[in-house]
């Protein structure tokens, strides 16, 4: 099957990061899946972005789960890849994102979900992605736990679409994986997403034995992609459609 690409929320090499333009982009392109994140408004909207804050993209002071849709949906991205060549990009819903990627009938939707999303949030979001025919393509990824135990637990998602997003916080961003950690993906049969400086071949060696699946993040260096490569990693997220030797 050979490794897959993951477009590191969307195209983001070629277009801002989460907007309509790197989705599209990626949509169209020879990636498995296409990464995005969500965010809660204070209206109850789901709106993807990386930052809980709209500083880095768009230059303004607004915390998303403090602000309603209104307020912050015609904000225009002031930073990104090739913001010049597209047309003025704006936060987009979860909905837009899932329309992009009911644009191609192979794409995977990749989902962070950045927030302690509650059972009803969940479900409602699940809901999203069945209304645009995406529910057997879509990977939920994490860095609560919690979440992706809800979503198998209470919602019954499988757990082989189910990915913990490892390294992401400041307490973990520069710690290797640990057999603790490995011990629970084991028990809880949830795959792991992880910061690619913290692995070892070791670690990917093990996690294949118990039948779980490793993606690795954010991958932008040809040589750290044939590292990837040799470690036998699942699936690499990028900015970049890099290629295999």
């Amino acid at each position: 099957m050979g490794i897959q690409r993951i477009a590191h929320r969307g195209f983001s090499s070629q277009a801002p990061e989460n907007s309509g333009a790197a989705f599209a982009l990626a949509a169209e392109g020879d990636f498995f899946g296409v990464e995005c994140d969500i965010w809660k408004t204070l209206d109850g909207r789901y709106v993807v972005a990386h930052d809980k804050d709209l500083n880095r993209m768009f230059g303004v002071d607004f915390r998303i789960p403090d602000r309603t849709w209104e307020e912050i949906r015609n904000l225009p991205m002031v930073r990104g890849a090739c913001l010049t060549k597209h047309p003025p990009q704006h936060l987009i819903l979860l909905e837009d994102y899932l329309a992009y990627m009911s644009r191609s009938d192979r794409t995977h939707p990749i989902i962070e979900l950045k927030m302690e999303y509650t059972a009803v949030e969940l479900r409602e979001i699940v809901n999203l992605v069945r209304s645009y025919q995406l529910y057997d393509r879509c990977f939920f990824i994490s860095l609560h736990p919690q979440v992706l135990l809800r979503l198998r637990d209470e919602l019954d998602f499988p757990r082989e679409r189910l990915q913990y997003v490892y390294g992401a916080t400041p307490a973990s961003k520069y710690m290797p994986v640990g057999d603790g950690l490995e011990r629970w993906l084991q028990e809880e049969g949830i795959s792991l997403d992880s910061r690619y400086q913290l692995l070892t071949r070791g670690t990917v060696l093990r996690l294949h034995e118990a039948g779980l699946k490793v993606n690795v993040w954010t991958v932008n260096k040809q040589e750290e992609f044939n590292r990837m490569l040799d470690y036998g990693v699942d699936y690499i997220t990028s900015n970049y459609y890099l290629k295999e030797r």
